[in-house]
């Protein structure tokens, strides 16, 4: 069992979402592809651990104990440290180090470990600082809104801030699509077509490695 808390009345051009999930037995959660980079604070037996995540192509295993937390602050694709750039951490978690209980290092600096509630004005904070910057360019594709530019020029930018290529971001971003339409109802054949997959096996194999799950299991999932 899991308890899932979201930040509400968010709005930031570069935070996607900041959420507490909270477990109350032991066992494993699937975490899957969200297009995200994240800050990580995770808390077991009372000890704080913080992780910086990049944007991964496939989903990976966490194994919880009753009473673990994982605070989650999504930073937007379009966005990018220059300390830790998207092209380096593309599937990489990273932990950092630590000073005392309550404050850890990110390169030269010094900050205060985030909670829940005030982990909007600590993401804010590493923006002023220019610790967590913008790529405009890819923020025109992410908006639907393009700025001129070659192919060359946008995979270089896309490459550089995400990890990914253009190409393998909007395959995660299909695979997302196709996970909430199953989990509507919508028939898997259905799905597959409205995607634009080549066909249902296509989608079936798609899901199974980005997502770790078949349409079947995502269903059953939801239930």
């Amino acid at each position: 069992m899991l308890q899932i808390e979201t930040a509400k009345g968010l709005q930031s051009a570069h935070i996607k979402s900041i959420t507490l999930t909270t477990f109350s037995v032991a066992g494993s959660t699937l975490m899957q592809p969200d297009g995200c980079w994240d800050f990580a604070i995770l808390k077991r037996d009372g000890r704080e651990t913080v992780l910086r995540t990049g944007l991964t192509t496939k989903a990976v295993t966490y194994e919880h104990q009753p009473g673990d937390e994982i605070l989650t602050i999504s930073f937007r694709a379009s966005t990018f440290m220059p300390l830790m750039p998207g092209e380096d951490m593309r599937n990489e978690g990273v932990v950092l180090p630590e000073i005392g209980r309550d404050r850890f290092w990110l390169g030269t600096d010094v900050l205060e470990i985030p909670n829940f509630g005030n982990a909007d004005v600590f993401a804010e904070k590493l923006i002023r600082a220019a610790i967590v910057q913008s790529n405009d360019i890819v923020a025109s594709v992410l908006d639907g809104h393009p700025k001129a530019m070659s192919e060359r020029t946008l995979q270089r930018h896309f490459l550089k801030t995400t990890g990914l290529t253009y190409k393998a971001f909007t395959q995660i971003e299909r695979a997302q699509k196709a996970m909430s339409l199953l989990q509507m109802g919508r028939a898997a054949v259905d799905v597959a077509f409205a995607l634009g997959f080549t066909d249902q096996a296509h989608m079936i194999n798609s899901l199974k490695a980005i997502m770790g799950q078949t349409p079947r299991q995502i269903v059953g999932a939801g239930r």
